[in-house]
C-alpha cells in the first residue's frame, strides 16, 4: 500500500554553530526524515546579521538550510522544536507543532528569576572572558538566555504534540501532558556507527588497560572525590580526543562510568559499550530508568556508596570476561536504534 507524508515540509528548529549532542540529533532527524520519503529540512535560529553555515561535522546529513525566519506558518506543515527552544511553539499557530525532548533537565535549569537575575549582572565580564563565544552573536546569547521558560503544560495549544528521545522523558511528559506523546529515540551519530562497522569484526577482549574512562564534564566531581580516595584506581578523561581516538580509548578499555546528571540518554556510555565496556552509572535523570541503559542495578549507584562504587569497579576490572555478556542486551539496544527510530518516524509522519 502507497504511503505519503501526512505533511508538505517538517521544518527541524535548530540553534547555529553549535556542535553538541542535541544539535546533532536535530540534524540527524532531518537525515532519517528525507530518506524515509519525508521532505525535511533544518531551521536555524541564529542572529540576522551573522553568517550562517551547516558546521563539518553534519554536512553528512545535509546540504542546504533555511533560517527560522523563512518557516511557513500553514496547516500543510509541521514543525520540530528541541525543547530547550520550547517557548518558541506560541509563535506558531497553525502548522503541527512537535517538540522533541532530547532533555529533560536542560528545559528546567535557568529558567528562575535568581538565576537569570546573576547572569544580567554578569553578562558584561562574560562578554570579556569569552569574547570569541560571544563575537557576532552577544545579542541572541543573551536574549535566549533571559527569555528562557520552563515549558508550561497547563497552557497547551492544540496544535502541539510531543516527541521524547529517552524513556525518561517520555514519563516525565506523560505524566504532565494532555496532548498526543509519542516515542523518538534517535540512534548514535551516523559517523559513529560508519565507524563501528568497520571496526567491529577486530573488536578483542584482550589486553584491555584497568584505565577508568570518564567524561569529565558530566562525572568529574565524582571521580574526584573516587581517586582522592581510593589511589589504586587510575581515571582517564574523555576530553580534547578526535573521534579516532575516542574509539581507541572504547576499545583498549574495560570500563566507562557516568555520574553525570543524564538530561536524557547520553551517548557517550552507548558509544562505549559497543566497543566492549562495562558500564557504571548513577541513578539521576535517564539512568535510573531500565529502557534508556538497559544494565542490571547492581552496576548502578548512588554517588554516597563509594565504597560499593570501589567495590563493583575492582571487580569488573579484575572479573571482565566474566561480565562482559551482562552488557549483551545495552549493546543490542543501541545498535538496534537506528531501525527503531526510522520506524517511529514512519508512523508518525507518513499515513
Amino acid at each position: 500500500m502507497e504511503t505519503k507524508s501526512r505533511f508538505n515540509k517538517i521544518y527541524v528548529l535548530c540553534p547555529a554553530y553549535i556542535v553538541t549532542g542535541g544539535p546533532d540529533a536535530l540534524h540527524q532527524i532531518v537525515f532519517y526524515l528525507n530518506r524515509s520519503g519525508i521532505n525535511s529540512t533544518i531551521a536555524y535560529v541564529a542572529n540576522a546579521n551573522c553568517k550562517i553555515e551547516i558546521p563539518i561535522q553534519y554536512r553528512i546529513y545535509l546540504d542546504s538550510f533555511i533560517t527560522k525566519q523563512e518557516i511557513i506558518d500553514n496547516e500543510k506543515n509541521a514543525i520540530i522544536i528541541p525543547e530547550t527552544y520550547s517557548y518558541m511553539a506560541k509563535e506558531y499557530k497553525k502548522a503541527q507543532v512537535f517538540i522533541w525532548w532530547l532533555s529533560v533537565d536542560n528545559n528546567l535549569k535557568q529558567t528562575g528569576f535568581l538565576n537569570k537575575t546573576f547572569y544580567f549582572l554578569t553578562f558584561p565580564l562574560r562578554y570579556i572572558l569569552r569574547n570569541e563565544k560571544y563575537k557576532g552573536r552577544a545579542k541572541k546569547i543573551f536574549l535566549d538566555r533571559i527569555k528562557k521558560k520552563k515549558y508550561s503544560f497547563g497552557n497547551e495549544q492544540a496544535n502541539v504534540s510531543h516527541m521524547c528521545a529517552s524513556y525518561y522523558a517520555l514519563d516525565y511528559v506523560e505524566l504532565r501532558s494532555k496532548r498526543p506523546v509519542y516515542k523518538a529515540i534517535e540512534p548514535i551519530s551516523k559517523v559513529f556507527l560508519e565507524k563501528y562497522n568497520e571496526h567491529k569484526d577486530c573488536l578483542s577482549l584482550e589486553n584491555r588497560s584497568n584505565v577508568i574512562l570518564y567524561n569529565p564534564k558530566k562525572s568529574g566531581k565524582f571521580i574526584h572525590k573516587l581517586n582522592n580516595k581510593y589511589r589504586d584506581l587510575s581515571f582517564l578523561p574523555l576530553t580534547g580526543l578526535s573521534q579516532d581516538e575516542l574509539i581507541e580509548k572504547y576499545k583498549s578499555s574495560k570500563l566507562f562510568i557516568d555520574f553525570g546528571p543524564f538530561p536524557g540518554a547520553e551517548r557517550m556510555p552507548k558509544e562505549a559499550v559497543l566497543y566492549g565496556c562495562a558500564i557504571i552509572t548513577g541513578k539521576h535523570g535517564a539512568s535510573a530508568f531500565y529502557g534508556d541503559v538497559p544494565i542490571n542495578d547492581k552496576y548502578k549507584f548512588t554517588e554516597k556508596h563509594h565504597k560499593a562504587v570501589y567495590e563493583r569497579i575492582t571487580y569488573i576490572l579484575d572479573h571482565y570476561h566474566e561480565i562482559y555478556d551482562d552488557f549483551n542486551e545495552y549493546r543490542d539496544v543501541v545498535l538496534n536504534l537506528e531501525t527503531g527510530f526510522i520506524r517511529s518516524l514512519k508512523e508518525l509522519f507518513l499515513q
